[in-house]
């Protein structure tokens, strides 16, 4: 369990506003982690297996998964931009606390996540994502507001760190677990209801967290002006650059049961080897937690997004199985480079509060509905050739918006610190 330092002390002023009978204290690590990686077995299994339980069980086309990844993005935005403004109105006198939210979300998602099993059609599907994703988009917020908050450098890149390796783990093993289910096309939705009771099981833990986050903002070292700038330059660099790297995860995400079975993969294969790219991005969370270089460089961004969009071109290109294999390790590893910093910058420039969770999962969100959003009309405009399934349509289209966005990555990373607002 984490103990307070002199320098995490909250002030009397970062006080004022909690009840006398509930003073503040940090978050146990232990406890946050746990909440992460346990919830993490249904929330993989509900908005990214969800692509292979409803193309072996219902049927779904290509378009039909990338219009169910659209609404996923669409609503968890939603959800995750008002996450702080829901938390502030429940915080007023009389009102609920953050950890009784925490709970309600959690029975809530468990309930969702047996709807396909118990009605057994495909609208259930829509349903169970259009009301899932935006409470997963409170429920990321409140818990990395509670891990953040009280940390600040290289405690918070430690924290941060174990973070990522937690849910990024939590997700291999989910793709795993659900492989059985999906070599049975009746038995996928039980997937869901099965894999989903992570939520419940979490609820013990829930009550080991205080009533409401620590105070942000208090334990921050000083920093000068000139670094102070070139942390938001940083922050607003590494902000565009993970909404491109979810762009393009997005687009070719509800794709991948489809591209497997291109390739000649087993259904009851094909999640374990989509796991690759999971596998791959949490030995770079790992690095990343340990080796602290890439911290306060601009040349992060570069060698993040050239693995990223490299693996994403060949993701949609390669031939062969063994080859997509290479393909998502290389997709895999840029995204842990471009999430560990998006992240930590997040945390460490925005306070650490629910709202700079909150922002940092919209972003993510934004990424969820731009790159379906973009997959879907290149597949209306661009004619699919029987060999490719369009797949060149969607490439030629998203690696237009790459070459945008790393234009205005680039821009905001050249530009001199004292020019960052």
């Amino acid at each position: 369990m984490t103990t307070l330092t002199a320098s995490e002390t909250p002030s009397a002023e970062s006080m004022a506003g909690h009840p006398a009978s509930h003073p503040p204290r940090i978050a146990p690590t232990w406890a946050t982690l746990v909440l992460t990686w346990v919830n993490n077995i249904g929330a993989a299994t509900a908005l990214m297996g969800i692509y292979f339980i409803t193309k072996e069980r219902f049927g779904f086309t290509q378009q039909q998964n990338l219009l169910l990844g659209l609404l996923q993005g669409v609503m968890y935005v939603g959800g995750a931009l008002t996450a702080g403004p829901i938390l502030r109105q429940l915080a007023k006198p009389g009102g609920a606390s953050t950890r009784g939210l925490l709970a309600c979300i959690h029975v809530a998602l468990a309930g969702l996540c047996a709807l396909p099993w118990l009605t057994g059609s495909a609208w259930s599907i829509w349903v169970m994502i259009g009301v899932y994703s935006p409470l997963t988009g409170w429920l990321w917020p409140i818990i990395e507001s509670y891990l953040s908050a009280g940390r600040t450098d290289e405690g918070l890149r430690r924290a941060t760190g174990l973070f990522n390796v937690g849910w990024a783990s939590s997700q291999v093993a989910a793709f795993w677990l659900l492989a059985p289910f999906i070599q049975d096309k009746e038995q996928a939705p039980i997937a869901l209801a099965v894999l989903g009771l992570s939520h419940l099981l979490t609820l013990p833990v829930v009550f080991a967290l205080p009533h409401d986050p620590a105070p942000h903002g208090h334990g921050h070292a000083p920093r000068t002006p000139d670094e102070e700038a070139s942390m938001r330059r940083l922050l607003h660099g590494f902000r565009l650059a993970i909404v491109l790297t979810y762009v393009l995860y997005s687009a070719v995400a509800p794709l991948f049961a489809h591209r497997f079975t291109q390739l000649g993969v087993e259904p009851g294969w094909a999640t374990r080897l989509a796991s690759t790219w999971m596998i791959a991005r949490v030995i770079l969370f790992i690095v990343m937690q340990r080796w602290h270089g890439w911290h306060g460089h601009r040349g992060t961004v570069v060698w993040g997004l050239a693995l990223l969009v490299g693996g994403f071109a060949a993701c949609l290109t390669v031939p062969t199985w063994p080859i997509m294999l290479g393909a998502l390790a290389a997709f895999g590893a840029g995204m842990g480079v471009v999430y560990s910093a998006a992240f930590y910058y997040a945390m460490e420039v925005g306070s650490a509060g629910v709202d700079a969770g909150g922002k940092h999962e919209a972003l993510i969100g934004a990424g969820y509905t731009l790159g379906p959003f973009a997959a879907l009309g290149a597949t209306a405009f661009i004619p699919a050739q029987s060999s490719d399934s369009g797949y060149a349509g969607i490439l030629v289209i998203l690696l237009c918006v790459a070459v945008v966005f790393a234009v205005g990555i680039a821009r905001i990373m050249l530009r001199p610190a004292s020019r960052t607002q």
